[in-house]
């Protein structure tokens, strides 16, 4: 089965990177754990070294692994959720995302029903067009809310905590003075549509990342008590800025958190040429068959039902990826020194989407990467010194060695 690495000592380096930043930039992380569908041991990891919360997309994303999951103020769902789901949201999750009256109404009602007190950001379209009330919209929605706000502040039901903004995403949609003059003036008057304080102002998308660097501290000007937060997962996980393709500013980031490993199951010399009559290929696209004339090729057991190969980089010199079927990836090693024979393993270094549906897939076995010895906080069992392997998707049961 191909097996996803996830390495906790360079999270553990990225993480107090990030920390030092914190105190110099002057924000707060919500890590968003997306990329690994809040996988257990990341989070556990996390709350170890005393982060808070954690962001989640999906309402049931942060159970891919197992029922037993941290307390609901310890999560926050960052993506809008239907309104059907609004008695789950508030259930689960401390704070979620909303952008239209509806939206807000069905999470108060649901939080009255259950006597819980819920808080929501307002999401913002400041440019990229993904989700959000439009800017011109914004101060008349939340007048619109205000009351039933005021109203939760106190006791349950739901009350708008903050702003939220996402750039990046959709149509790589950066930050820049014009923006950010925007959102500021928004965070000014939305308190007093709100008819309380506006409580935090979250920036959502690594694209954010850079720029808050360049500026030097010159960060948007927001309400006395207002916290800044950067709402993303790269920092932390990834280690560079995809949207740009360059490292992260801020220190030396770790890149090598994942690594996708594989077994090699056929190694064969073939006369690679175009079929004398073709269709579309199993992905639905027009096949092209890189490299001709006589070439070795080799299988790994990892296709596009276990992970993005496109988003694969392999770590075989000489080799490259020339093509890939649901289970199969397809590796061109006739440059090879020294080619691989069936039975070995091959790596692969993952990017982004690659590791985000890896982590979703029952058949790729995740293992966890530890050499760091278990800090007193620890739970003895947390963690060894050598690798842990968790069975996919498990229900239930603890990781062995």
């Amino acid at each position: 089965m191909p097996e996803l690495v996830i390495n906790l000592d360079a999270l553990e380096h990225n993480l107090r990177l990030i920390r030092q930043l914190e105190q110099r930039w002057r924000f707060t992380l919500l890590p968003v754990l997306k990329m690994v569908s809040s996988h257990p041991s990341v989070v556990s990891f996390l709350q170890e070294r005393g982060i808070a919360q954690y962001g989640v997309a999906d309402v049931w994303d942060h159970l891919a692994y197992s029922p037993m999951t941290p307390a609901r103020n310890q999560r926050v769902l960052i993506n809008l959720s239907p309104q059907e789901q609004a008695d789950d949201v508030v259930r689960l999750f401390a704070r979620s995302a909303i952008s239209n009256v509806t939206g807000f109404r069905a999470l108060d009602a649901a939080a009255r029903r259950q006597g819980i007190h819920h808080e929501t950001v307002l999401m913002v379209d400041l440019g990229d067009m993904r989700e959000g009330v439009p800017l011109q919209n914004a101060l008349p929605l939340l007048h619109t809310v205000a009351a039933a706000s005021c109203r939760a502040m106190d006791g349950c039901g739901a009350h708008v905590a903050g702003l939220g903004v996402n750039l990046g995403c959709l149509y790589g949609t950066c930050p820049d003075d014009e923006n950010m003059i925007q959102l500021s003036q928004l965070a000014a008057r939305a308190g007093r549509a709100l008819g309380h304080p506006l409580q935090r102002v979250s920036l959502g998308g690594t694209v954010f990342w850079n720029w808050i660097a360049a500026q030097e501290g010159r960060l948007p000007r927001l309400p006395e008590h207002c916290l800044l937060e950067l709402r993303m997962g790269d920092p932390l996980l990834l280690g560079y800025d995809m949207y740009r393709n360059e490292p992260l500013k801020g220190g030396p980031f770790r890149t090598d958190l994942f690594r996708l490993s594989t077994t090699v199951l056929e190694v064969t010399e073939r006369d690679i040429k175009m079929p004398r009559h073709h269709v579309h290929n199993g992905q639905g696209l027009s096949p092209h068959c890189a490299l001709t004339g006589r070439r070795r090729r080799a299988l790994t057991d990892c296709g596009s039902l276990h992970t993005d190969v496109s988003a694969l980089r392999l770590d075989l010199p000489g080799a490259r990826i020339v093509d890939y079927s649901g289970n199969y990836a397809i590796l061109d090693v006739t440059d090879c020194p020294q080619a691989p024979e069936p039975g070995d393993r091959v790596d692969f270094i993952p990017g982004y989407w690659a590791v985000a549906r890896a982590a979703r897939t029952p058949q790729v076995v995740k293992t966890i990467l530890c050499h760091q010895p278990p800090s007193p906080a620890r739970h003895p069992d947390a963690f060894a010194t050598t690798s842990l392997t968790d069975a996919p998707c498990a229900a239930a049961g603890p990781e062995v060695s």
